[in-house]
């Protein structure tokens, strides 16, 4: 037995038992995947720190390899592609101008409208870009805030007037299909999964643009400390036990299931680690100057910051 069918296998067994928290329909799809049925994915990149690309490298039921490799067909990605320059426009502009098949958009980071020059690929606007994309990719997925709702980039004065990908389709009356994946970072999860699901089962259900399966309840109330809520039991500094929410906590408008699914491969997540929850799935996400992160504990009655 080769290293390769080994880790396949320890993959598909893993799945079937559920590792890594796949829904039903996901575990399913990956037990049954069509090669032929694989998707092209071009993966494209706006005003980002590509933190989510970073995200995505930590999937760990598939693994990263196997999910580029055997769950799909990588075709461009800025950070992972041997790659660049002239053979990678080439390779992007025979897709986006239909003479090389079907593909699906994946976006990170958002559009800079108001500064178009702000983010050039290939010699021309990444605004021109995606318009000409929009014609003939099947669909688009957003991957992490900012291509979903322009993130820290389209923070309150901000020069670029930067929009999320849903935003900026609706201005240009695109009538594709657009999956939107929040998180600053995005979990790999979520974007995985999403993209098996699209292939297998079909079109997820939606809830506010993103996937039902991931995004249906809000982190307040998966929240292990909910019970602490309740009881009025409030952390009073960082590093308390007790319920988070005087010290800034957002749980209540972020919806999301970090609470039952956790980070890092599993390890921990920001509650865990005694901090807040930031919010970063949430649409206001760092949009507005007086948005606090964090806030001194109103038990003393003082003024939040």
């Amino acid at each position: 037995m080769n290293r390769r069918y080994f880790l396949k296998m320890a993959a598909t067994l893993a799945t079937a038992f559920g590792v890594g928290g796949l829904p039903g329909p996901v575990q399913a799809a990956l037990k049954r995947l069509d090669p032929s049925q694989i998707p092209r994915l071009i993966f494209i990149q706006g005003l980002s720190c590509s933190g989510c690309s970073i995200s995505l490298l930590q999937s760990t039921s598939p693994s990263p390899l196997e999910m580029i490799t055997d769950y799909s067909q990588l075709l461009f990605h800025p950070n992972l592609s041997a790659t660049s320059g002239k053979q990678a426009m080439a390779l992007i502009n025979d897709y986006v101008d239909g003479q090389a098949g079907e593909y699906f958009l994946a976006v990170e980071g958002s559009i800079p409208e108001a500064m178009p020059e702000a983010c050039i690929i290939g010699h021309q606007p990444f605004a021109k870009l995606l318009e000409r994309a929009a014609k003939t990719m099947t669909g688009a997925v957003a991957v992490g805030t900012c291509a979903c709702n322009g993130g820290i980039p389209a923070a309150e004065g901000n020069p670029t007037g930067a929009v999320g990908l849903p935003e900026f389709f609706a201005s240009r009356q695109v009538d594709k299909p657009v999956i939107q994946i929040p998180g600053c970072s995005v979990h790999p999860d979520w974007l995985w999964q999403t993209i098996v699901h699209l292939v297998q089962v079909g079109m997820p259900e939606l809830v506010n643009g993103s996937p039902k399966l991931f995004f249906e309840r809000t982190i307040h109330e998966l929240c292990p400390r909910y019970h602490d809520f309740q009881q009025e039991i409030f952390a009073k500094k960082l590093g308390d036990r007790g319920c988070l929410f005087k010290l800034g906590c957002l749980g209540p408008v972020a919806y999301g299931d970090c609470p039952t699914r956790w980070w890092n491969g599993g390890q921990t997540w920001c509650i865990d680690c005694n901090a807040p929850c930031i919010g970063c799935v949430s649409p206001s996400f760092a949009r507005k100057k007086n948005l606090p992160f964090y806030r001194l504990a109103e038990l003393n009655g003082q003024e939040a910051h």
